[in-house]
């Protein structure tokens, strides 16, 4: 559990449906990044970021998605629009009123959603890893993807968990899987929520075009495959890859990956 714990510093606010955890970095005279992670994960994924981000000038706010790592569940299964507004309660809650905002896959786009509910409260959207799927795909997905586990005596459970993070994800070392288990198993046997509202999510694209926007991840993300879709659909947006990072570039690679989002949240490069 250490690595989930993280080293970074560590809040909760209060919302009308229970505590929200985050993890914070920075100072609060310097800009502000919102970060959404990917699901069923946490925002453990960018505690070893956020010390980088600090000292690069940008204060970072990574949060917990309501059900997920340690922030509470909503009361029922919440939808795309429901999880994006949830995201403006937070910021209203930490006292934010603009923010750069960074998601990753469903973060990426839960903020996406976010960003066009409030436009004015978005300084750069940064989508690390957007997955925009076709009607095939979708269907695909909502049929047989993310099972959820039965919780067994004989602890088998923990083996499905586990080997669907090492199919999922090859190259992590046994401290970074075990990480991942624990947070599959705060969120709970049905840990698909989030990932059934985000197939269940038209996106509007077209309306993302007044948004200053870039695509930033790993060159190995899993959600590079979609790559050529996502820049079609967003022409608007520049696209920088980290080579050799994977959807967990901000663990792997913290000092490039905080290079490459200082850069975008203090304005050293073009929307």
């Amino acid at each position: 559990m250490t690595r989930f714990r993280g080293n970074g510093r560590r809040g909760y606010v209060d919302l009308p449906w229970g505590q929200v955890h985050y993890r914070h970095g920075g100072k609060p005279d310097q800009p502000v990044l919102l970060v959404l992670h990917q699901s069923p994960l946490s925002s453990a994924t960018y505690d070893a970021v956020l010390e980088p981000l600090a000292e690069r000038g940008v204060r970072t706010v990574a949060v917990d998605t309501p059900g997920f790592g340690m922030s509470d569940p909503p009361p029922r299964p919440w939808s795309i629009p429901e999880y994006a507004d949830a995201v403006w309660q937070i910021a209203d809650a930490l006292g934010l009123t603009a923010v750069h905002l960074l998601g990753q896959h469903t973060g990426a786009v839960i903020g996406a959603q976010a960003a066009l509910l409030a436009p004015g409260r978005v300084h750069r959207l940064i989508l690390q890893g957007l997955p925009l799927y076709d009607e095939a795909e979708r269907k695909s997905k909502v049929e047989s993807y993310a099972p959820g586990y039965v919780p067994d005596r004989d602890g088998s459970h923990l083996r499905v968990i586990w080997d669907r993070v090492y199919g999922l994800y090859p190259r992590l070392t046994p401290a970074e899987a075990d990480r991942q288990v624990a947070e599959y198993l705060m969120t709970g046997p049905d840990y698909a929520t989030a990932y059934r509202a985000v197939f269940a999510h038209r996106m509007d694209t077209d309306a993302l075009a007044a948004i200053p926007t870039v695509l930033l991840h790993g060159g190995d993300d899993l959600v590079d495959r979609m790559t050529p879709v996502v820049t079609a659909a967003l022409p608007h947006a520049p696209l920088v890859t980290i080579p050799g990072g994977t959807d967990f570039v901000a663990d792997e690679q913290p000092e490039a990956f905080a290079d490459a989002v200082a850069a975008q949240v203090l304005g050293e490069v073009a929307p």
